[in-house]
């Protein structure tokens, strides 16, 4: 009896030990962040969860293989970074959106520049145009 209570007492101290472990850097959305800071920092943000606000611009939509949508994600200032959205699209050109994803920057060395892109986990319709 002695030792049941034992396994059962040290079953229910570890039990939330066990847990699958996630890695806080990819699991977790960062602090809001502006597109400019993305844009002017992307190293810094390559392959984190952010959550960014800006006006949505040049909406292209493809139905091949599922319904996707890939727009530009821009601030007051003309500053944008591309966002990948792969879901049924809630939104319009010219609505002031909040994007949350993967953010993701590839250095196209031709260009001799950065290429910013998010990859959309949600998007939430600020203001309509």
């Amino acid at each position: 009896m002695r030792i049941t209570a034992v396994f059962f007492l040290a079953a229910m101290l570890l039990a939330p030990a066990c847990a699958r472990w996630e890695n806080p850097a990819t699991s977790m959305i960062s602090a809001d962040k502006s597109v400019v800071v993305l844009v002017l920092n992307p190293s810094v943000y390559t392959m984190q969860e952010v959550r960014v606000k800006g006006k949505v611009w040049e909406i292209e939509t493809t139905e091949e293989p599922a319904e996707s949508a890939t727009f530009k994600l821009a601030d007051s200032e003309g500053n944008y970074i591309t966002v990948i959205w792969e879901k049924e699209s809630s939104f319009a050109e010219g609505n002031i959106v909040e994007v949350a994803g993967l953010f993701d920057s590839n250095f196209i060395s031709s260009e001799n520049r950065f290429d910013p892109k998010l990859t959309a986990k949600t998007i939430k319709v600020l203001k309509g145009d």
